[in-house]
C-alpha cells in the first residue's frame, strides 16, 4: 500500500476538493431555482482543479518516488491509479451534496426543469434523480481523468527517461572499415 500512498493522498485532496467546491456553489446560491442552470458550468471548471490535482500528484510521484525521472508509462499509470481512486470517492461526494449540503437539490432541479423548458414530466423526473447524476459522474470522472491524466504524463515524463527510451528502441550503428592492405595479404 505504501506504493500507492502518494496516488491515495491526491485522491483524497481531490475528494476534500469537490466538497468544498460544493459547498462554494451552495452559498453562492447557484442550487436555487432561478441560477441552478449554472452547475454544469461550476462543474467544468473543476475540472481545471482536477487538471491541476493530477498535475500535482504526478510530479510528487515523479520527485519522491522515482527520483526525479520518470517514463510516459509510469507517469500515466500513476495518474491513472489516481483517477480510479477519484472516481471509487466520487459517490460519497455526491451522497453528501445531496443529502447533507443541498437535500432539495433534486426537487429543485425538477422544478426548474418542468418551469424553464418544455420537457414532459416523465423525461424531468428521469433527468433529475440521484442515479442519474451517480453514474454520469463516475463515466465522467472515468473518462475525463483518462484523458487528463494521459496529457500530463506526456508533460511530466522526464527527458532522460525519454532519451534511454529512444536509445533502447534504435540501438547505435558501429561501422567497422576495412584496411584494403589487410584483405590482399
Amino acid at each position: 500500500m505504501r506504493k500507492y500512498s502518494i496516488e491515495f493522498k491526491w485522491a483524497a485532496i481531490a475528494t476534500l476538493a469537490a466538497l468544498l467546491w460544493m459547498f462554494m456553489i451552495k452559498s453562492l446560491g447557484f442550487h436555487t431555482q432561478d441560477k441552478i442552470r449554472y452547475v454544469v458550468g461550476f462543474d467544468v471548471l473543476f475540472n481545471l482543479v482536477l487538471i491541476l490535482i493530477y498535475y500535482l500528484g504526478i510530479r510528487q510521484k515523479k520527485i519522491e518516488y522515482y527520483k526525479g525521472v520518470i517514463t510516459w508509462q509510469k507517469a500515466f499509470f500513476s495518474g491513472l491509479v489516481m483517477c480510479i481512486m477519484i472516481t471509487f470517492f466520487f459517490p460519497i461526494v455526491q451522497y453528501i451534496t445531496f443529502n447533507q449540503v443541498t437535500p432539495d437539490f433534486m426537487s429543485t432541479l425538477r422544478t426548474a426543469l418542468q418551469t424553464q423548458t418544455s420537457m414532459p414530466i416523465e423525461e424531468t423526473i428521469k433527468n433529475s434523480s440521484f442515479d442519474l447524476f451517480l453514474r454520469n459522474g463516475v463515466t465522467n470522472n472515468l473518462s475525463f481523468g483518462v484523458v487528463i491524466v494521459a496529457v500530463v504524463a506526456y508533460f511530466t515524463q522526464s527527458n532522460k527517461a525519454v532519451e534511454s527510451k529512444k536509445g533502447i528502441l534504435k540501438p547505435e550503428v558501429v561501422k567497422v572499415k576495412k584496411n584494403k592492405k589487410q584483405n590482399k595479404k
